[in-house]
């Protein structure tokens, strides 16, 4: 065979070999591309010299963007050199147990969106060279799904500590002090150790601050919220969860706090009705998801029927105080009209002979002294024996159409010369309010009853103010009467004794205590309510609320 022939010979060979090869490689890259997982050939330098396409999809790259570039490109900037050394490590270290088995990483895409992954490193020879290949997944629906697992868990394991506190025989503020201690330890919310608890009590649609944690060196968070105000007040209003992820314009009523912060407000809400709301504070610029909003809705949700249980158990309690108090009253009923002819008849004989007698004596005598001290505690007496008739009748209120206005004038000019005595200014302002549906003797003695009492509570002379307005209470339209007087007020351990029959913090005084006691009854037997505000040092306010007639 000759020099042509056999380089014919080897040529075709060559070519063989040539086709084989790449057929190989072909079905080499057939394989490749057909791995479900993002697969990328790092060499020693730590330089990308081949990916397949599930990579490029996965990073958003193609093919020619990532060979001849370092790994890091694919990592985001806080963890590149941690990485680049990793791999240089793994080279040199061969024979040791692959660092890269299972890791999780940080992955960045082309569009500079990260996301949670997984690398598996092993080592691989291509071609007589060295290269780590590296199986790259996407684990972000499992990062999910054990983040919804956990958070699952977490939920069911506040919410059961919750129920346990609320089954503790302690007050309702102790509860939610507790409570709100439990929902600052959530993980996962970046809040800051700072939160609040309202509840809607007294006042409608007001939030009234019950229980707060904050920092030190940091403002006080506000005492009452109306509805519709700030952040919290929106939450309210809306009935749903408000977000800020920082201080905006809609902290209408200003942050008191230097801390930089962002706000959840979640509205605690039992059958269609706010009545309560949740205030926490979490890092400036989290980022609120669904899954938070709905683990703090779980929470309000079960904080809704604490309330409820709580309300329900102080309406029952006030109702077997009234059973109390109806029995009391019954009671003093039967005994006041079993007395009272017994006692009338007897008194009035007393009082008109003592009268006759007191008029014959001549004044600096003894008996003239004696006589006017009868006389005197005659009348006391027929005035306590007046209150209690009063307070333990059973005749139901005359109902007329009447003018609030001419009832306050009449009252007034009663205690019009004692005001003058006492230098107690009388100041008035009157509203515009409706005729009113009412006995028109009952509510006099209402009126009078309260005057009385904020004019003996000035002997050194103040202001005496009467006011009217009209006020909407949970749907229903009420005309208000305010008696507000400049006093010393009432002490707190009294405020709720106050109307109780016979009560009084009169001490040597000719009071029998029932008047707030009558006035209290007055306004029941009418549809309405009396209320008080008073403070040690600050006066009085006592407020009668008159239910007004339908309008046509």
């Amino acid at each position: 065979m000759n020099d042509s022939e056999e380089m014919h010979r080897l040529q075709q060979r060559l070519e063989a070999c040539i086709g084989e090869l790449h057929g190989v490689q072909k079905e080499y890259a057939g394989l490749l591309e057909s791995v479900p997982d993002a697969l990328i050939f790092i060499n020693k330098e730590g330089k990308i010299v081949l990916v397949n396409a599930r990579l490029e999809r996965l990073f958003g790259y193609r093919k020619e963007e990532l060979l001849g570039k370092g790994l890091e490109i694919l990592m985001p900037e806080p963890n590149r050199a941690e990485h680049h050394k990793s791999v240089l490590d793994y080279f040199s270290n061969l024979g040791m147990r692959p660092i890269g088995a299972g890791l999780e990483i940080r992955g960045l895409k082309k569009d500079g969106m990260e996301f949670p992954a997984e690398i598996s490193l092993f080592p691989i020879e291509i071609n007589r060279e060295l290269l780590v290949a590296g199986n790259v997944k996407d684990i972000t629906d499992r990062k999910y799904s054990e983040r919804q697992i956990e958070q699952n868990y977490f939920i069911q394991k506040v919410i059961s500590s919750v129920l346990k506190i609320s089954l503790e025989p302690i007050p309702l503020e102790e509860q939610l002090d507790r409570i709100l201690d439990l929902i600052l330890t959530i993980p996962d919310l970046a809040l800051q150790p700072m939160g609040s608890i309202y509840l809607v009590e007294g006042e409608p649609e007001v939030l009234v601050l019950k229980t707060a944690r904050r920092l030190r060196g940091t403002g006080a968070f506000c005492g009452k919220i109306p509805f519709g105000k700030c952040l919290c007040g929106k939450a309210a209003s809306e009935r749903t969860i408000v977000f800020a992820e920082r201080i905006d314009d809609r902290h209408e009523i200003g942050c008191p706090e230097e801390l930089p912060h962002g706000h959840y407000c979640v509205p605690i809400v039992s059958g269609g009705e706010v009545v309560g709301l949740i205030n926490l504070l979490v890092k400036e610029r989290h980022r609120s998801t669904p899954e938070e909003k709905e683990f703090l809705f779980s929470i309000a949700e079960t904080m809704a029927g604490i309330i409820e249980r709580h309300r329900a158990e102080t309406e029952k309690l006030k109702l077997i105080e009234q059973i109390a108090q109806s029995e009391k009253m019954a009671a003093l009923g039967r005994i006041t009209a079993g007395v009272a002819h017994e006692i009338r008849n007897p008194l009035t004989a007393i009082g008109g002979f003592t009268r006759r007698l007191h008029r014959k004596f001549a004044n600096g005598t003894k008996e003239k002294e004696y006589t006017g001290f009868i006389i005197s505690e005659v009348l006391r007496l027929e005035n306590i024996l007046h209150d209690v008739l009063s307070f333990s009748r059973g005749v139901r209120p005359h109902m007329e159409e009447c003018n609030l206005h001419e009832i306050i004038g009449e009252a007034l000019k009663i205690f019009q010369e004692s005001c003058m005595e006492q230098s107690i200014t009388i100041n008035r302002s009157f509203g515009d309010i409706p005729l009113l549906e009412a006995d028109k003797e009952q509510v006099l003695e209402a009126i009078e009853n309260l005057i009385s009492n904020a004019v003996e509570a000035m002997p050194g002379g103040g202001t005496l103010a009467v006011t009217t307005s009209e006020e909407v209470i949970t749907g229903v339209t009420y005309a208000t009467v305010k008696v507000a007087d400049t006093g010393p007020g009432i002490k707190e351990e009294d405020l709720s004794m106050i109307f109780e029959p016979f009560f009084t913090t009169k001490l040597g005084s000719k009071k029998t205590g029932l008047g707030l006691s009558i006035t209290k009854k007055i306004m029941e037997d009418h549809g309405g309510f009396v209320r008080v505000e008073s403070k040690t040092g600050a006066g009085s306010i006592f407020s009668l609320y008159f239910p007004c007639m339908p309008k046509l």
